[in-house]
């Protein structure tokens, strides 16, 4: 096993007699992660060297983490968390194992291009989706670890497991009223981990308009932390910014604000920082996570945080609480994880970044290849599963662990750590036994919060209250959407995506192309993410999505 770790962007190496162990991230109640390592490795004898042993005592290690611990050139562990937060990837060449957490590293090793080893069902998925499904990338001798997942590298073989599953299923008894009262003290309790963690350091929140930054910020406020700061940014006038302001005044914690100007966030995209970013974290995987990388970017020019400061972000309480679940479609039926397995509302949420690509071809290989990772990932103590706990799972191992996590990238790239309390295993645990009927609509998890109502930030301050500025787009957009309006609510949301949507974003996240891009294009953009996927295969050679869609359809012209 040959280890190529690149030692920055919080990765350390730790040496104990002849034991390497290369770390990243934070174990909950360790200052020190290497000590827990280092105590379990030494203690192994040869009927604990197994993967058997090792994922149980993987799965009570608590925090988010990758690692890779050596012993030998003849044995090696590799462990990725419980939500893959940070990545690891993984290459056999000419006999040998290779472990980086530098994907492009593993590309260059073979002393050629590789582009003759690319997987272009996987460049589908990625310009559908924006990530990868499974351990998969772009290159087919490239492979990532997965959510739960680790391996042993023994005696010239290779061992892997998923220790983790987050497989959400009926499992509490409790009462209404008891669920409520759980998931206040668990939250306190992952916010309290937060606090001992940082040892007294400045904790800086990225504070939105929405619940879960909310959450972080308030919760802080009920634990007496102190040592706070909380950054807002966008247009000047947006509703983000003005809640955001509310909320930092009656907690009483400092409020910087990031005015996000069309021209120049749009020349950040065009520059060597942000191409340095994007290539620093290359996956091959997924697109790059923009959120908050450019104000991050402006947030140190102005040095108006401490240089060690964490950033805690709310990171994904939407989606585990439940945000993400349909309303009105019956999930809750048990079903059978076969090949038939209905993905209709699981491709409509996640894999339509274009409308063009959702053809029967592209549908039905998302789908099959979706059915097979659920057969392998979706398991449970019952073997009884709902829909709603098969996409839960896919999602968790999806598109949270591969594209929304990499949000932790923004910080790492500018030299600070970060926290991630509300996916902290004690919530993995609560949200993945609470009946569906309470977290339709996130029920549970607004009248908890309400209830509560933290440092008075929730009775007084409306969630996302959504108002369009500047005035003149709202005019525009009124007189136009009039003007429409007599041939459907579809062509209606298609032309508002091409004419204005560009500009009402709050942050102006799609000046990552130029507006004549979106304007002139028919391929049925979705968000953001629709441009980063175009930018990512056309950078691997493949031009744009739909020429992906068209290779795929002469791969398969006998489907």
């Amino acid at each position: 096993m040959i280890i190529n770790i690149k030692e920055k962007y919080g990765w350390k190496i730790y040496k104990h007699r002849e034991i390497s162990l290369w770390f990243n991230g934070y174990l909950t109640g360790y200052s020190d992660p290497s000590e827990i390592i280092f105590e379990q490795i030494n203690t192994l004898d040869d009927k604990m060297c197994s993967i058997d042993f090792l994922s149980k005592w993987i799965e009570n290690l608590h925090g988010h983490f990758a690692f890779v611990v050596k012993v030998s050139d003849d044995w090696c562990f590799v462990a990725a968390d419980k939500i893959c937060s940070i990545p690891l990837f993984i290459k056999l060449y000419d006999g040998n194992y290779y472990v980086s957490n530098y994907a492009p590293y593993l590309k260059s090793i073979s002393g050629v291009d590789g582009d003759i080893d690319l997987d272009l069902d996987v460049a589908l998925e990625i310009s559908m989706s924006g990530f990868a499904l499974g351990g998969s990338t772009l290159y087919k001798d490239i492979n990532r670890l997965s959510a739960g997942e680790c391996l042993l590298f023994s005696k010239n073989e290779i061992h892997k497991t998923f220790y983790y599953e987050y497989v959400p299923q009926e499992l509490s008894f409790y009462k209404y009223e008891k669920l409520k009262e759980n998931l206040t003290k668990v939250l306190l309790s992952t916010l309290q981990k937060t606090i001992d963690s940082v040892n007294n350091r400045q904790i800086v929140v990225p504070l939105s308009a929405g619940n879960d930054s909310r959450l972080v910020a308030s919760g802080l406020k009920k634990l007496g932390y102190k040592n706070v700061v909380c950054f807002s940014y966008g247009r000047s006038g947006n509703y983000e910014v003005e809640t955001s302001k509310k909320v930092c005044e009656i907690l009483g914690y400092k409020w910087i604000y990031i005015q996000d100007e069309f021209k120049k966030k749009r020349n950040f995209f065009l520059s060597d920082v942000y191409e340095k970013y994007v290539n620093t974290f290359e996956s091959y995987a997924s697109v790059p996570n923009i959120q908050d990388i450019y104000e991050v970017y402006e947030l140190k020019k102005m040095a108006v945080i401490d240089d060690d400061a964490v950033i805690v972000n709310g990171n994904s309480g939407d989606f585990i609480s439940g945000g993400h679940i349909p309303v009105g479609v019956n999930l809750d039926e048990d079903v059978s994880l076969s090949k038939n397995f209905n993905w209709t509302y699981f491709l409509e949420k996640h894999y339509s970044l274009w409308g063009k690509l959702r053809t029967r071809l592209n549908n039905n290989l998302i789908s099959l290849k979706l059915s097979e990772i659920a057969s392998k990932r979706c398991k449970n103590k019952s073997n009884k599963y709902t829909m709603y706990s098969v996409m839960e799972c896919m999602e968790c191992i999806g598109r949270q662990s591969r594209l929304v996590s990499n949000q932790q990238r923004s910080y790492e790239f500018f030299g600070h750590e970060w926290r991630l309390p509300l996916w902290d295993e004690e919530l993995l645990d609560f949200w993945e036994g609470v009946p569906i009927r309470y977290k339709i609509k996130q029920k549970l998890y607004k009248e908890v919060l309400n209830d509560n109502d933290w440092g008075g930030v929730w009775s007084t301050i409306p969630i996302n209250k959504k108002i369009i500025r500047p005035y003149s787009i709202w005019i525009l957009r009124l007189f136009v959407k009039i003007i429409v309006s007599p041939f459907g609510r579809r062509n209606w949301h298609k032309l508002e995506k091409k004419i204005f949507v560009y500009w009402m974003h709050p942050s102006y996240a799609r000046a990552v192309v130029s507006y004549f891009d979106v304007l002139f294009d028919n391929r049925e953009q979705r968000n953001t993410n629709s441009w980063t996927a175009d930018q990512f295969v056309n950078k691997k050679g493949l031009k744009n999505v739909m020429n992906v869609s068209n290779l795929i359809k002469n791969k398969y012209n006998d489907f």
